[in-house]
């Protein structure tokens, strides 16, 4: 706020220009309807143990200061209690436990929970079931994996998980439906498989499809 002469954002008085009295909050979003205490966001924290096992505190942690919070890709496809019918999303309970959470200590209508989509959970329908059955008002599509130039990647070492992922649309190596891949792992020739997510190929009609397939439930919540 203070300059060698004067002060901006604040009056030039040395008993108003004083740093408890910045505010830091911040308004963005369509017809500014997103408001945080503070200018910050966590990114997309996904399906790995890590981010499951510490979520209650970043959750309430997040929603109290009210700050934005990011569910990442992969939660609601890692998730083995998952419900999905005919290839979509019906029911979750790991993404409902972390939105419930965020949204149990959200204060003042300050902060959003945040839900990220991959190729994966796009074609699954999470953000679509985020926020139509969740109430989730703020959603993320991801194409690209900034940290490095492929899709995300985590290994498992359980043949049924991985041949469920499989069956989800996820890029399991090698293919855990394979006998021959099968008799192997069962063999101990090799002890774990990896699951990796697709790089999305952006495009005007691709984001075009996408924003659609998300308007409906946007404008029911928005209503």
């Amino acid at each position: 706020m203070g300059t060698a002469v004067g002060a901006y954002g604040i009056e030039a008085d040395s008993d108003k220009a004083i740093f408890p009295n910045v505010r830091i909050d911040v308004t963005f979003g369509h017809d500014k309807g997103i408001h945080f205490r503070y200018p910050w966001i966590i990114p997309g924290i996904g399906s790995t143990n890590i981010a499951k096992n510490n979520w209650e505190g970043l959750a309430i942690g997040s929603a109290l200061a009210g700050t934005g919070l990011t569910i990442g890709e992969n939660v609601t496809g890692m998730d083995v209690e998952s419900i999905i019918n005919r290839g979509k999303v019906f029911d979750t309970v790991d993404l409902k436990r972390r939105v419930k959470l965020y949204k149990d200590h959200q204060r003042n209508g300050y902060g959003a929970i945040i839900v990220q989509a991959n190729v994966e959970d796009t074609r699954l329908g999470v953000q679509e079931y985020a926020i139509d059955k969740l109430g989730v008002e703020v959603v993320e599509l991801k194409w690209g994996q900034g940290a490095k130039d492929i899709g995300g990647e985590v290994k498992i070492r359980e043949l049924k998980k991985a041949q469920m992922l499989y069956e989800r649309g996820y890029v399991v190596l090698p293919n855990p439906t394979d006998p021959r891949v099968i008799q192997a792992f069962e063999k101990g020739a090799f002890k774990e498989f990896e699951r990796h997510s697709r790089l999305g190929m952006v495009s005007e009609k691709v984001l075009h499809k996408e924003l659609m397939n998300l308007e409906k439930p946007v404008q029911n919540i928005s209503s």
